[in-house]
């Protein structure tokens, strides 16, 4: 069960995972199965399901007088699209298996904030399946049946691979509220080998569904198909919404310096197994936020269960990032917490205290509303 604020912990992942998955066999392997007789994704993970556009949004509870107030606190979505090929192909097993430490360890250093997860994985064109992008979710369950309806192909073919097109979702069809406030959420692409330069339109059509250009227009962006992104280009449009970053699995030469053009030195770091995943987005996300300083990060590993040379090793890797970047952002300290009143749904931020005494009105939430008159009766 979830806690009193409404978020998940790390045990309530645990006993979903228990309750939910499988111990023998692959998690995904009735999805699979599945994908083999009709062909088709189940909506949930499908790209093109749900109307494209993965939307990151407050949790509000209806208060008397039509307002609204904001229930667990700030959102800040984390995206994840991870590598499923040859050698990754048992990727979606470990990322379930260290779902509670990725939700409880970034938790931690997403203090007064909702984190809602999105863990999504990519395979190459050349597959059945290129991609699997889920919505972002804030419960375990739902979590834990979007890992499970995922399909991996597993398939090894060439070197270069297909992230690009999670990217492409990701910068142009993804609407949250911390980019509508100015600031900006998590993307982490998991994968040991370099990437494909250019989109291709057919594959674009074929991966998020006929309507994609129409979907992007949507969202507010313009994306000429005679014309399309490079990978570079897209990751620079990304970062305008995510503090977006590449974990690069094993030392290979020439991913490091594929993925370094694309993202820029600061933004590619060393994931020494994909078992180690809560660990490093955890130090990310800390010291992004600025809730940690580099000096903290290995007591901060330790603490939490990571070995003496783990924690070591993870603190070089993260040494580069840009630190304090979320803190830096000019909107930062107004971020929205838990309890504001919001006149809309829609609004981009909280009524102010001198609005609510002008209203002078006990606001209390609809369930509130409720138990009081069943009190009074």
């Amino acid at each position: 069960m979830s806690d009193d604020k409404g978020t998940e912990t790390r045990e309530t992942f645990t006993e979903e995972i228990k309750r939910s998955v499988s111990s023998s066999g692959p998690a995904t392997a009735r999805a699979e199965q599945e994908v083999k007789l009709t062909g088709k994704l189940h909506p949930l993970v499908d790209p093109a399901g749900y109307g494209l556009i993965r939307r990151s949004l407050p949790r509000f509870v209806e208060c008397n007088n039509g307002l609204w107030r904001m229930a667990v606190g700030m959102p800040i979505p984390k995206e994840d699209r991870i590598d499923t090929t040859g050698s990754m192909g048992g990727n979606v097993d470990v990322a379930i298996s260290v779902l509670p430490d990725s939700y409880g360890l970034c938790s931690m250093v997403l203090p007064g904030c909702d984190l809602q997860m999105a863990t999504g994985i990519f395979g190459d064109v050349q597959d059945p399946i290129v991609l699997c992008r889920p919505q972002f979710e804030m419960s375990a369950g739902k979590i834990v049946e979007q890992l499970t309806l995922q399909v991996p192909c597993r398939d090894g073919g060439d070197t270069t691979e297909d992230p690009h097109y999670g990217l492409f979702g990701a910068a142009y069809l993804t609407a949250s509220y911390a980019a509508r406030i100015g600031l900006k959420g998590y993307d982490f692409t998991v994968s040991d080998a370099p990437a494909r330069d250019r989109l291709d339109e057919q594959q674009l059509k074929r991966i998020f569904g006929k309507e994609v250009f129409k979907k992007v227009k949507e969202n507010g962006h313009n994306i000429n198909r005679n014309d399309l992104p490079s990978t570079k280009e897209i990751v620079h449009d990304l970062l305008r919404i995510s503090h977006a970053f590449f974990l690069q699995v094993g030392n290979h030469n020439e991913t490091t310096r594929f993925w370094i053009d694309i993202y820029g030195r600061d933004r590619v770091v060393y994931l020494p197994r994909t078992e180690l995943l809560p660990y490093v987005q955890a130090a990310i996300i800390g010291l992004t936020e600025g809730v940690l300083g580099l000096s903290d990060v290995e007591d901060f590993l330790r603490q939490n269960n990571a070995g003496n040379r783990t924690a070591k090793e993870i603190v070089r890797s993260v040494a580069g990032i840009p630190i304090g970047a979320q803190a830096a952002l000019p909107n930062f300290s107004r971020r929205p917490k838990a309890g504001d009143i919001f006149r809309n749904k829609t609004d981009l931020w909280p009524m102010s205290e001198e609005e609510l005494e002008k209203i002078n009105i006990a606001i209390i939430s609809k369930d509130e509303e409720d138990d009081v008159e069943s009190d009074w009766l």
